[in-house]
């Protein structure tokens, strides 16, 4: 997949799958789970875009990284797309 081919429900598995295995999460984690709640600390952030930017091929701007849309993984793929559709 080239990273235009991304759709935003895509990226939302893409993040959530991401998520599950850094924390070693289960299946009760969902798209609209709180991350700070299920244990994103800072550290976690860094290594949760590397893992997005392997898997996708897109670098997110580390200036979008605000709490508002590190809310979800819903509201981190939403956006990652954000970025990737304005390139």
């Amino acid at each position: 997949m080239t990273t235009k081919d991304w759709t935003q429900t895509a990226l939302v598995e893409c993040v959530v799958d991401s998520v599950r295995e850094l924390l070693s999460l289960g299946a009760d984690f969902s798209p609209q789970s709180d991350l700070v709640a299920a244990g994103l600390d800072s550290l976690a952030v860094t290594q949760l875009m590397l893992a997005i930017e392997d898997r996708t091929g897109i670098w997110v701007d580390e200036s979008r990284l605000t709490p508002e849309n590190l809310r979800s993984a819903e509201t981190l793929a939403a956006c990652v797309y954000e970025q990737m559709a304005a390139a």
